[in-house]
């Protein structure tokens, strides 16, 4: 990670903003300052409704969508959270950029004001993830192996 941190980092914070910026288009609660984009890190908080955040994160996840019901502040517990948290740092370690995650809030959007079902849209979206980004490939390692070794 400390090899690609910069460019991982700026581009995880990047991708949180955009997202937020764009379940807030959708019609979506996005908690936090809208003047930062929602967020300043990797993490983006949605508040769905007093007692529906374990619902609201079951109905994305039979729609391929994995996300986690989250309290927020006002609720009464965690069991009747409001809100859903959504991080952003595997799928853009999966090369996902701003404009993919606007596709993606599209998608939740459909879900939880529409209600509908996109589980193939999804899961087809998803398919264009498919390889790691920000480390190391495997031909890389001779090259990396042979300095790593020149140190000792």
């Amino acid at each position: 990670m400390n090899t690609f941190r910069e460019a991982y980092q700026s581009q995880v914070v990047k991708n949180a903003k955009a997202f937020a910026r764009a379940l807030h288009e959708c019609g979506l609660q996005v908690e936090g300052d809208p003047s930062l984009d929602f967020t300043e890190t990797h993490q983006v908080l949605v508040r769905v409704g007093s007692h529906r955040g374990i619902e609201a994160a079951q109905l994305l996840e039979e729609n391929n969508i994995i996300v986690n019901y989250q309290a927020l502040p006002g609720d009464e517990n965690f069991a009747a959270s409001s809100g859903l948290r959504m991080g952003v740092a595997e799928m853009t370690r999966f090369g996902m950029r701003e404009s993919d995650f606007q596709e993606l809030a599209g998608f939740i959007g459909a879900v939880l004001l529409r209600g509908q079902r996109v589980a193939d849209a999804v899961a087809q979206f998803r398919s264009r993830f498919l390889r790691m980004h920000y480390c190391f490939n495997s031909e890389d390692w001779p090259t990396l192996t042979q300095k790593l070794l020149a140190t000792f």
